[in-house]
């Protein structure tokens, strides 16, 4: 478990060892800066951070030893800002409005809320003349705010909020403190007692990190502690929490590289606010997750909060067992499988998180305003139903599609990137492969919902919805996972709402294909964004034929999250009638790496209930037993046409698959 001594060394080490860097970093940044023409054109100018993080850390180091040499150091550093926005040139900065009164020499979203903290720190240490330059640099990177406010329930609303709380309450004297509390607390009120809007790991824990400093910066961090809201959505981090030790990277994300120093600070307020024992282990799985990185400032600055915030008299504890959902089935939307919550234990995240009912006001803001058209509001990607993350013996073997590579909208947000069914209109020509399902990726408006998750014998059983009005189609993914093999068998049924040619395909993601069988292919995820995998497990992958259905199996390699991938894909094209299913079945099977010759391996069949069209079951034959699973299509078939009570019976809805009969 980390204690704050753990997170003072830290910073103090990476102070040490990245002091003498200053003029390098400053040139690097020049050198990116001109050569980014396009980005800065889109974006706007970006200010170096380095020197930011290191007056950050400087400014806590001066706190905490009161050696001024940190705080002439903190302060030489923040007073060069104005003077880096010289580099963009004149005929830029006049094409945005919001830089009508100068450009702002810091990111009005991110960085006023690091920068006020630093000089609240060394104001003992600074004269009034000096600390007037100070704020009037806050004051010139807060006001494009009034031009591009970006309100909503998400972080971007909220980082501007918090930060022009904390200036307010860093820079009391200045004229412009009033206006700033003012808008800060405009800002922050979609997200005062109510849910971010956003579904991205990474921006969650912006938003969060957010909230509790504004909370602060106003006096109200009681208030903020009775909210269910900033509790629940650590809870269900800390529920989502993978065996290795990360978050999975749902959403607009890149992997292990952005929110995991947010995330742990987030945990450490959590479990010494909440008294909660699983945010505690939590954070020290964010903290004891392997690196090779040594410390560095980006790290150190963001530990800032997790020393402030942490209390060393809460131990971490996990739940006696699995805990299926991250939160609920209304706002967080996500179900997880796990063996045990161990390093080694075999995990799946199944996202089926919607746009949401909520939020709606801000969410069609955002919609109109930004060019987001692939994702869902806020940096949501098109995963309903899709497996986020797969891990098993300390190996990943599922992963996410990465964020944007081509702004500013991106690709990688649509759901052909993501491991779940999709659907097009129309049917392919001969010989086409899954790559033939790519399009705009324009994000298709959803409604998705759990049916049930319950656990029968030695399986666990989940099943989402996803209904896509426009395409007239609703989809059904159940999944079984039997813990104790591991596996999983996932059984998807997709109805007409309306008559139209459909070409249907089933889509796994992974990096290399390791060997072949009858309906079956061994993968591996090699590496993640430049993130190397362990070889400790292997994930084979079963597609089989279902009756009636001529589908066909075609693999392709593709550019996903960063890097070369290799799609797997089960197409089904043809008239889909109101009323009638189309169905697939995939099982995944974690098994060791170099899988010794003669190991057992599952047998898969396929079961077609009667009468036809019913539903679907898989017998699944492993180490020496078999099970028979089961998922109608139609939950409501034993229903009568009459309005009598009750509205069932048994022969009504009988069906029959294999030995066994059911309705």
């Amino acid at each position: 478990m980390p204690t704050r001594n753990d997170y003072l060394n830290y910073i103090r080490a990476a102070y040490a060892r990245e002091h003498g860097r200053l003029d390098v970093e400053i040139a690097r940044w020049q050198e990116q800066f001109r050569a980014s023409a396009a980005l800065n054109a889109l974006f706007g100018y970006s200010p170096p951070r380095w020197p930011l993080h290191m007056a950050a850390v400087a400014a806590f180091l001066y706190e905490q030893t009161g050696d001024t040499a940190y705080a002439d150091e903190a302060a030489d550093l923040l007073l060069r800002f104005p003077g880096w926005t010289a580099l963009l040139p004149a005929e830029a900065a006049a094409a945005r409005p919001e830089y009508a009164d100068g450009v702002p020499p810091l990111d009005t979203t991110f960085d006023p809320l690091i920068y006020g903290a630093a000089c609240a720190r060394i104001r003992p240490a600074v004269d009034d003349a000096t600390y007037a330059r100070l704020a009037d640099i806050a004051a010139d990177s807060l006001r494009p705010i009034w031009r591009f406010p970006e309100w909503g329930g998400h972080n971007r609303a909220l980082l501007r909020a918090a930060s022009l709380a904390v200036c307010a309450q860093a820079f009391p004297e200045h004229a412009d403190a009033a206006a700033w509390t003012s808008m800060a607390d405009e800002l922050a009120e979609e997200s005062w007692g109510r849910w971010s809007i956003e579904d991205a790991v990474m921006y969650q824990s912006h938003w969060l990190r957010a909230l509790v400093q504004y909370a602060e910066a106003r006096r109200q961090s009681a208030a903020l502690a009775d909210f269910v809201q900033p509790r629940l959505t650590l809870r269900a981090a800390s529920q989502l929490m993978s065996p290795l030790g990360i978050l999975p990277d749902i959403g607009d994300s890149h992997w292990q590289v952005y929110g995991r120093w947010e995330w742990l600070a987030c945990l450490e307020w959590g479990a010494a606010t909440y008294r909660d024992p699983l945010m505690k282990w939590a954070a020290a799985r964010l903290w004891e997750t392997p690196s090779d990185a040594a410390p560095d400032l980006y790290g150190a600055q963001a530990l800032l909060l997790a020393w402030r915030w942490c209390d060393d008299g809460v131990q971490p504890a996990v739940p006696a067992g699995p805990a299926h959902d991250a939160l609920d089935d209304l706002v967080a939307k996500k179900v997880v499988f796990r063996t045990g919550w161990d390093a080694r234990a075999t995990y799946a995240c199944l996202n089926y998180r919607d746009e949401g009912s909520y939020g709606r006001v801000a969410r069609d803001y955002l919609r109109t305003t930004l060019a987001v058209s692939a994702e869902k509001m806020h940096h949501g990607h098109a995963d309903e139903g899709s497996f986020s993350l797969l891990v098993h013996d300390g190996t990943v073997l599922l992963s996410e599609s990465g964020y944007r590579e081509s702004p500013p909208d991106g690709m990688y947000r649509a759901d052909y990137y993501h491991s779940r069914l999709i659907w097009r209109p129309g049917s392919l020509p001969a010989g086409a492969d899954g790559t033939a399902l790519r399009d705009r990726g324009h994000y298709r408006p959803v409604t998705t919902e759990r049916l049930y998750l319950t656990r029968l014998g030695d399986t666990e059983i989940a099943r989402v919805r996803v209904t896509d009005p426009a395409a007239g189609v609703q989809w059904d993914r159940s999944v079984f996972f039997l813990p104790d093999l591991p596996c999983w068998v996932v059984i998807d049924a997709a109805l007409a709402l309306r008559d139209a040619e459909r070409t249907f395909g089933l889509l796994w993601w992974t990096t290399d294909v390791l060997a072949r069988g009858p309906a079956w292919v061994d993968t591996h995820v090699a590496s993640v964004q430049g993130w190397q995998n362990a070889t400790d497990a292997a994930l084979r992958i079963y597609t089989p034929d279902v009756p009636n259905q001529p589908m066909t199996h075609t693999e392709a390699r593709e550019r996903r999250a960063f890097q070369e991938a290799s799609l797997l894909s089960t197409l089904l094209s043809g008239q889909h009638r109101p009323g009638s299913y189309v169905n697939f079945v995939s099982v995944l099977w974690p098994h060791a790496y170099a899988l010794a010759e003669g190991a057992a391996a599952p047998s898969v069949e396929v079961v077609p209930y009667e009468p036809a069209g019913r539903g679907l079951a898989v017998r699944l034959t492993l180490q020496g037993t078999s099970r028979l699973l089961a998922a109608a299509n139609d939950l409501g078939a034993g229903l009568l046409a009459e309005d009598v009570r009750p509205r069932y019976t048994f022969e009504q809805g009988k069906a029959t698959y294999g030995p066994l009969g059911t309705d």
